[in-house]
């Protein structure tokens, strides 16, 4: 009886087998709910019941465990056999990363959970596959006699009457179909032969480690759980089979089975030697060397039935065993055992002990008081891994008497940014790197990998959570429980990983609650580092392994795993086919893998060209789908001998139509990557592709969604393949509906409901489909049922079969209505024929023409003569109907509609010369205008003769223009004075590639003078222009006179001689009231480089400055800008000394006007009758020196020679009052203080003279100070004076 805590129930088991589930309410009363009867060969005495987690186990006096889940309602029986193999299945490759590692021979403790008797001994030789046999032989008389169950470790143990003792391993590896596959049989230990086991229970050791005690009548044997030990080695492998026994295996296939004195805890192996400890005594032995050819070896594979890597034997021939010899036991403490050669490494509680397998302690290797003392090592070939209590770790080479340290120790702290501590730390083969797993400093285990290169210092790293990322269904820690590096690889490292997977599950299933939320998974990755990676640590592949399944060895071709006692050698994925091969073959391949990994296809290439495995050449092919390189993977499949793929992928690659995306698709298709031949097609959006690879595979609604969304000028194809499918299938209805959808459905249609006669007529009473009608209306036609064939077509709207069996039938003007009201040409054509036959040529010329049919309407006009409906076809006819009505009208002499036939039909040369003929100028105007450049030169003159010769030159131009014969053309306009408008210019123009160039641009320029002897100066400069030639199209603007022109013109066309006409011509306007124009003139010369007219039109403006205002400030500016210009002339320098002394005696009659305002009288007179002693040069006048003699002579006070100067300065300036040269008042009182007649000296200033006389003048002497551009000059400088003033008069 048990009481169920959780649900607060009680379990029975009754005399009668049967079992009842009791809930105990709150008052104690219990009520029953449920009742089992179980059937078994005993009585209740015989049973017994045991609570097992969630599910109760049952016995019922015989060999069968009977497991009820209560919480689910089921129950089953536990399995009675054991798993022979460790299957390791969904092997998987990563060939993104790569690199590789090695490791020679390596001998480790594998923790199962077996349990081991103290008297379990080597009487059964170890052989799994026979200790099953044996217990599945079972004995009809035994049977369980107790039950036990440890919630600990999940372990339920079941004893018999015989003294065997079974237990079963609850595992959460994974989800499992079946609730019996949780439970795994472990070990079966035989405990008394004599007597059977009374009882047993569950309890736990001195260090807390759960332990079974189990009666057996005449004794208490207590059963503890030790770790299951095996090594491995290239050629020889060792699996611990009970307490005291350790089973020997040779990959020739001979066995032998070491019985040990004392329970083994620790083990190591190497080719020679087989080392065992219980912790307190060491026993060595002696290995005989096997050396056998490979073919005897495979000769005794064959005859033993035992493959590689696998310890059991099924044949009744055995192989030879082999030799095994004790050589010593001594004493000594042993945590952990080594072996390298003849060394014996012991790990013991302070140290590590070197002996001798004599027991000779030959060295010790101890920790100091910084370090801490020693608390694991691992030995790896000749390379051994230390690391102590405070986190210290060291390896030592030890080839050699005394182990040399390979590095100074180093603390895990200076290693990683977290440390705790070390968890396992092993030595590659080369020596140069470590394998660590640590724990951090809260001394949780991390879960990440690392190798350290202590040469280099640098660490590699492996993140287990980064590359097992959760996901939206479940989440999952993972931990590194094992390492072992390749036995000659260095670079290559196996690591086994146990994952707890927690399920999301939502909270409806939540609260159902009958499925488990977490469970575990192991996986093996086999990882190498490279210097290409940045410290990290890149997968090769990975291998799922099964519950109970452990690493033992990463030796090359092969991962190997032990499970319940048999060792099993998984190969990698590029040896699936090389198993047995040489060492060569081995690193070839192993190279090959890792520069695959690495994406280095040309090394890779290199390393397997001599190798003939399909897998390898397969596996690079794959490789090269990722990397798109077409060339390597021809090879691969020729080597594959693919003949058929090459092909396809030859043509593929000749196919410039392809992207590359779609060539290496073709090369996945091939290796039946479908997924990766999918991505690409999406890649390179060829939707075409990808719905036609969608359509081969029967993926046909997928297809579908493709060919509605992205490739729908396929989507009617993709529609038939559908069809055709669910016809296949048997899905009429389905294949109805899409061939509806396809383009043509009446050919598929009609086939498919052939057939099914009723269904085809149910089908075409609902369809309105016009083709499916007229093809039913057809074969009812056929059948001779006309009436039926009517309705059908009359439904199908199918006006000429509707008309044709009318005729058929006699019903003719029913047929005429019909043909009339649809103007259906067919229809037209057949009631046509008809009339033709009974002779109503009206109706069938009518219907003809409907019908489109001019050739046969136009034959009965002709046979009947009628013209007037021979010219109403015609009109609306053929080209070709046309010529032969025009034809048949000259015959008749009716030349009108004959031409104009003949004009619409094309043939314009027989419609000119019968117009010409019959003088018709009306018809060649209309000719005319629709002739262009490509009409027959020819016609074209011949139509430009005749307009000359009616004298409509304008026509005649017109036509010749538009016809582009632009040089008659022109000729015409010249000789008869045609008028050149705008639109006829721009006829006249010919464009670029018409014409040679040297013709083109002389009809331009002949165009330019035209227009501009028609006075179209705007249009002329625009013909010049286009010709090129700006300097005419710049004078042809000059004479038109409008000034915004001129200035954009010359602004745009940026040449110095333009610049030049625009400056002279806008100096001869009035730039004196326009100080826009000033700054063009002045912009104009300077952009022309014309210095010597811009210094010419300084000394103008300075000349009008004195002329004008008497402003000799301004005028002394304008000749200083003068001067600047002739410094850039160096054959001006005559004229530049002249002006600089002009500028001298301006500057001198500014000092005269500042004393004069200042008072300085007599200065002034000085100065003034100083400066008349000078000639007179222009622009510097005597008058208005005399006029500031007088003004300083009446300041000073000095009348009489004031008078006398106004005397000279009349003689002088006969208009000097008029131009206000002295002030009035001041003459006024000249003339009072002398004494003088102020009317008489007033009006001698105030005569006249003619203004253009004295500009001229003035201006002559004016331009005698400046210069011009010459291309010759003379040393002489006053016959270069004479020259420049010459050019500008």
């Amino acid at each position: 009886m048990y009481f169920l805590f959780v649900r607060d129930a009680v379990i029975c088991l009754l005399e009668d087998l049967t079992i009842i589930l009791y809930l105990v309410e709150s008052t104690g009363i219990l009520t029953e709910l449920d009742r089992v009867k179980l059937s078994g060969r005993g009585t209740g005495k015989q049973g017994a019941i045991a609570w097992a987690g969630n599910s109760l186990a049952i016995i019922t006096g015989d060999l069968s465990v009977r497991i009820w889940d209560i919480e689910r309602s089921d129950n089953y029986l536990l399995k009675m056999d054991q798993s022979n193999s460790c299957h390791l299945a969904g092997m998987s490759s990563s060939l993104a990363t790569s690199s590789s590692n090695n490791n020679n021979h390596n001998h480790n403790n594998i923790s199962t959970g077996i349990l081991f008797s103290p008297e379990s001994s080597g009487e059964s030789n170890g052989n799994l596959t026979r200790k099953v046999s044996k217990y599945t032989q079972l004995a009809s008389n035994e049977i369980f006699t107790c039950l036990a169950y440890s919630t600990s470790n999940q372990t339920l143990c079941a004893a018999t009457n015989l003294g065997n003792l079974y237990t079963w391993k609850r595992t959460l590896s994974c989800f499992v179909g079946a609730p019996e596959d949780a439970w795994q049989l472990g070990n079966i230990s035989t405990l008394s032969r004599q007597g059977a086991v009374k009882s047993c229970t569950w309890g736990f050791n001195e260090l807390s480690k759960p332990c079974i005690l189990a009666n057996c009548l005449s004794s208490v044997y207590m059963l503890k759980e030790q770790p299951l030990l095996a090594a491995h080695t290239r050629s020889l492998w060792a699996v611990q089979s009970s307490a005291k026994c350790v089973q020997l295996t040779h990959c020739s296939g001979r066995q032998c089975t070491v019985q040990a004195d004392f329970a083994v805890t620790a083990l190591a192996l190497n080719e020679l030697n087989l080392v065992v400890s219980n912790g307190r005594s060491i026993s060595t032995y002696s290995l005989q060397r096997v050396e056998k050819t490979l073919d005897e070896f495979e000769e005794i594979l064959e005859a033993s039935g035992v493959g590689v890597g696998s310890t059991g034997s099924s044949s009744s021939a055995s192989p030879p065993s082999l030799s095994v010899k004790l050589l010593q036991t001594f004493s000594g403490e042993c945590l952990a055992l080594g072996l390298q050669h003849q060394n014996i490494f012991c790990l013991n509680s302070s140290d590590i002990v070197v002996y001798s397998v004599g027991g000779v302690v030959l060295h010790r290797i101890m920790g100091n008081d910084v370090e801490g003392k020693i608390i694991g090592m691992d030995l790896t070939g000749c390379y051994l891994a230390v690391f102590t209590m405070n986190g210290y770790v060291k390896a030592y080479d030890v080839t050699r008497h005394d182990p040399k340290l390979l590095f100074p120790s180093k603390s895990g702290h200076e290693i990683f940014d977290d440390f705790g501590e070390f968890i396992v730390v092993k030595c590659n083969s080369l020596g140069s790197h470590l394998g660590v797993v640590i724990a951090n400093s809260s001394f949780t285990p991390c879960a990440s990998i690392y190798c350290w290169d202590f040469e280099r210092n640098n660490l590699f790293e492996y993140d287990l959570t980064r590359s097992q990322p959760e996901t939206d269904t479940d989440s999952r820690s993972s931990l590194a429980v094992r390492i072992f590096w390749d036995t000659e690889e260095p670079r290559l490292l196996a690591v086994e990983i146990r994952s707890m997977v927690m399920q999301k599950l939502p909270k409806q299933q939540q609260l159902q609650v009958p499925t488990p939320s977490h469970y575990v998974e192991s996986q093996i990755l086999v990882m190498f580092y490279s210097d290409k990676t940045d410290g990290k640590l890149n997968v090769l592949e990975s291998q799922n392994i099964s519950q109970g399944a452990q690493l033992l060895n990463l030796c090359v071709p092969s991962v190997v795993c032990v499970q319940v006692n048999a060792v099993q050698e998984q190969p990698l994925q590029d040896f699936a086919d090389l198993q047995q091969c040489d060492a060569v073959t081995r690193r070839q391949v192993l190279n090959f893998s890792l520069h695959v990994a690495e994406g280095q296809m040309d090394l890779a290439f290199r390393c397997v060209r001599s190798i003939r495995s399909k897998v390898i050449w397969t596996n690079l092919a794959r490789m090269c789908v990722h990397t798109s390189r077409l060339d390597v993977a021809k090879v691969c499949l020729g080597h594959l001998e693919q003949a058929r793929s090459v092909r396809a992928l030859r043509q593929a690659m000749e196919d410039d139509d392809l992207e590359l995306e779609a060539k290496v698709a073709v090369l996945a298709i091939e290796l039946g990557m479908l997924e990766e031949a999918k991505d690409l097609y999406k890649r390179c959006q060829r939707h075409d592709l990808l719905n036609k690879l969608l359509q081969s595979t029967g993926q046909l609604d997928e297809a579908l969604k493709l060919a509605e969304t992205e490739d729908r000028i396929h989507l009617k194809h993709t529609y038939y393949q559908k069809a055709l499918a669910l016809r296949e299938s048997g899905d009429l209805k389905g294949a109805l509906d899409y061939y509806e959808k396809t383009q043509n459905p009446v050919q598929h249609i009609t086939q498919l409901l052939l057939e099914h006669p009723l269904a085809m007529k149910r089908y075409i009473q609902s369809t309105t489909d016009p083709k499916l009608l007229r093809w039913w209306g057809q074969y009812v036609e056929s059948s001779g049922d006309m009436d039926a064939a009517l309705a059908v077509y009359s439904k199908a709207e199918d006006w000429f079969s509707q008309v044709k069996i009318l005729c058929y039938l006699g019903k003719i003007s029913k047929a005429d209505a019909i043909a009339r009201q649809s103007g259906d040409r067919a229809a037209c054509y057949h009631l046509g024929r008809h009339y033709e036959n009974v002779g109503k040529f009206q109706e069938a010329i009518m219907f003809y023409t409907r019908a489109q049919t001019f050739s046969n309407a136009i034959r009965i006009c002709k046979e009947n003569d009628f013209q007037e409906e021979l010219w109403t076809v015609a009109s609306s006819s053929r080209s070709r109907d046309k010529a032969i009505a025009a034809a048949y009208f000259e015959e008749c002499g009716n030349f009108r509609h004959a031409v104009e036939l003949y004009h619409r039909a094309g043939m314009l040369h027989k419609a000119l010369e019968m117009a010409f003929e019959s003088q018709q100028p009306e018809i060649l105007e209309i000719i005319a205008s629709e002739l262009n450049a490509e009409s027959d030169g020819e016609l074209i003159n011949r139509c430009a003769d005749f307009f000359g010769s009616i004298e409509q030159h304008q026509k005649a131009v017109q036509l010749l223009a538009k016809t582009k014969h632009l040089e008659r053309a022109l000729s015409i306009c010249v000789e008869k004075g045609v008028p050149v408008t705008e639109e006829l210019a721009d006829l006249l123009t010919p464009s670029k590639g018409d014409l040679p160039e040297t013709m083109r641009l002389s009809i331009l320029v002949q165009l330019g003078d035209l227009l501009q002897q028609q006075g179209d100066y705007h249009s002329a400069t625009k013909k010049f222009t286009q010709a090129g030639d700006k300097v005419r199209a710049m004078k042809s603007l000059l004479k038109s006179g409008n000034t915004d022109k001129i200035i954009f013109f010359a602004t745009m066309s940026r040449q110095r001689e333009i610049y030049i006409m625009a400056a002279n011509y806008l100096q001869s306007l009035d730039w004196q009231s326009d100080p826009m124009i000033l700054k063009h003139i002045v912009g104009f010369y300077g952009k022309g480089q014309a210095f010597d007219s811009l210094a010419n039109f300084y000394a103008i403006c300075a000349q009008l400055e004195i002329e004008e205002y008497q402003d000799y400030a301004k005028a002394l500016v304008a000749m200083q800008e003068a001067a600047k210009c002739l410094e850039k002339l160096s054959h001006a320098q005559h004229a530049y000394n002249k002006l600089q002394r002009t500028v001298a005696d301006v500057k001198c009659i500014l000092e005269m006007q500042q004393s004069l305002q200042a008072g300085d009288n007599l200065s002034v007179i000085a100065a003034c009758r100083s400066m008349l002693l000078k000639p007179e040069l222009p622009p510097i006048r005597h008058a208005h020196i005399l006029a500031m003699l007088v003004r300083a002579l009446v300041y000073a006070k000095q009348f009489p020679e004031a008078g006398r100067a106004l005397k000279e300065l009349a003689v002088k300036d006969n208009s000097w009052s008029a131009s206000g040269l002295v002030d009035r008042a001041l003459v006024q009182r000249v003339a009072k203080e002398c004494d003088l007649d102020f009317e008489l000296i007033w009006n001698s200033g105030r005569q006249t003279n003619n203004s253009a006389t004295t500009t001229t003048t003035r201006a002559q002497s004016t331009i005698s100070m400046t210069t011009t551009t010459n291309t010759t000059t003379t040393s002489d400088d006053e016959a270069d004076d004479e020259e420049i003033r010459e050019e500008l008069n």
